[in-house]
Parts: structure tokens; C-alpha cells; sequence
């Protein structure tokens, strides 16, 4: 499966970055990182076996890593990444619908 990640993801990975580096440390940065990367390949091989969130939008899926969701969508044979938000974030006020295929 193909992974396509948005611009908003690479804008979120480097916010979730430099907060982690300059909060934690490096080597919690790293490890941090290193989770969430971890987390999109688990993602990649078996999207289907997550949570389906269609009260944010039709073909919004979710997965949890730590202290982050990661939400995406699955078009045939590419899943693409549209957030990693904090879970204390309103989601709503930060996807929109039209971000999610139908």
C-alpha cells in the first residue's frame, strides 16, 4: 500500500518535533518520532482494522499513538494521512470533509 502524506501532516510532524525537542530532549524527540513512524507502518499493513470515524467524516479513519490521533483515508491502494492532531485538539475545528474522499 502506498502512503501519502499531506501537507498538513509534514507541517504537524515538524510542529510535534520541535515541541517534543525543545520540551523533552532529544533523545525522547527521537523516540517519539520513531513511535509515530512505527504507528503509519502498523497503519500501512492492516488499515481496515481502524477505528472508522464517519462523525468527522465518510471515510475518516483514526489511530491512536500516545499522546496523538492520526487520522487518514484508504483509496484503493493508497492511504493517505491527512492530520496528526493532539487528543486534547477539537478535531472538528481542525479537518474539514472535503479532505476525505467519498
Amino acid at each position: 500500500m502506498n502512503l501519502i502524506l499531506s501537507p498538513s501532516v509534514v507541517r504537524d510532524l515538524q510542529e510535534i518535533s520541535n515541541y517534543t525537542l525543545h520540551t523533552w530532549g532529544a533523545e525522547l524527540e527521537d523516540r517519539y518520532l520513531k513511535g509515530l513512524w512505527g504507528k503509519l507502518a502498523e497503519i500501512q499493513s492492516n488499515p481496515d482494522s481502524f477505528r472508522l470515524r464517519e462523525d468527522l467524516a465518510k471515510s475518516c479513519r483514526s489511530a491512536r499513538h500516545e499522546k496523538h490521533v492520526i487520522f487518514f483515508s484508504i483509496q484503493g491502494q493508497t492511504l493517505q494521512v491527512i492530520r496528526i492532531l493532539h487528543g486534547a485538539m477539537d478535531f472538528n475545528s481542525h479537518l474539514a470533509a472535503e479532505d476525505f474522499p467519498d
